[in-house]
């Protein structure tokens, strides 16, 4: 193996309620996701050590989902993963504490791929256990198209192929803590998960008929209040672009990211103030994937 690349998608919560507090410290969820096409590019190179390399405007901490996505897979199959290292070199698109879920995407990639190089012979059971050790979103990118998630992430289920979305994405220079949000979360906040689930089903009959209008009344994330009582700036600009657009906007996930979503041909993203340029906008839709480039050489 010669080199291999390999994109990690980042994801939108399209529905997020909370529906209780678990024994482990965790939040129990129900959640829509989609992916998008924003991601990061992982490389994986033969090397003589193994090594993990990240790329971008941002400083990621050495303790990482990455390096702890091979610490788990060492500690498992230390001689397989001595006999053939790697570099792993992980080039950042998807912006830090935006609640597009970019860490553990990257994870997703790095835990499927090293089970195929290394031939581990992990089965999906077992990946999806170990992906779920990892991160809570880790295990949802391990499952291609829109899906379900419960529990505190480790229960996915794929709804199957259905309309592109189009969204606008503003993204800020402020990395959201989700330990922080989920902390002040109040059990008065919390939802039945039936009554949860039954919203989600309303949501996807007016995504499978691609009504844009209604969806844009269904979107619903139970972090929003929350991390806008904590981030103020993330609430003014929020408003302003509500106000500017006509338009509604949702936070991504437990980050502070804000997406409406949109018709193909509509472009709703008003002209920003020079006080708020430094934010990232991003005009982007459901994944679609992006050419993976493989180049082999010799017997490995």
């Amino acid at each position: 193996m010669e080199k291999l690349t390999v994109p990690a998608p980042a994801k939108i919560n399209l529905f997020l309620e909370i529906t209780g507090k678990r024994k482990d410290g965790y939040h129990n969820i129900c959640s829509l996701v989609e992916k998008i096409n924003l991601f990061d590019i992982v490389e994986f190179f033969p090397s003589e050590k193994n090594m993990v390399e990240f790329k971008g405007p941002w400083q990621i901490p050495e303790e990482n989902t990455v390096s702890r996505t091979i610490k788990e897979l060492y500690f498992l199959f230390p001689e397989k993963i001595r006999k053939q290292p790697l570099k792993i070199v992980v080039h950042k698109n998807i912006p830090p504490g935006s609640g597009l879920g970019g860490a553990s995407s990257d994870a997703a990639v790095v835990l499927r791929i090293c089970n195929t190089i290394w031939k581990l012979g992990l089965d999906e059971k077992n990946v999806m256990n170990m992906a779920s050790r990892i991160g809570s979103d880790v295990p949802l990118f391990l499952i291609e198209g829109p899906c379900i998630i419960e529990g505190k992430g480790e229960i996915v289920q794929p709804v199957g192929t259905l309309p592109h979305i189009f969204f606008e994405l503003f993204v800020p220079d402020i990395q959201v803590s989700t330990k922080m949000v989920y902390e002040n979360i109040s059990r008065n906040q919390f939802s039945d998960l039936t009554q949860a689930r039954s919203r989600i089903k309303i949501l996807l009959s007016a995504w499978k008929q691609n009504d844009i209008e209604k969806m844009r009344k269904l979107l619903f994330n139970r972090l929003e209040e929350v991390t806008l009582k904590l981030n103020k700036e993330i609430e003014q600009f929020k408003n302003w672009l509500e106000s500017e657009s006509g338009k509604r906007f949702i936070l991504t996930g437990s980050g502070g990211g804000l997406y409406a979503v949109r018709k193909k041909d509509e472009h709703i993203a008003p002209e920003l103030p020079e006080i708020i340029r430094q934010w990232k906008y991003y005009s982007s839709k459901s994944y679609s994937g992006c050419p993976q480039k493989e180049e082999h050489h010799g017997n490995n």
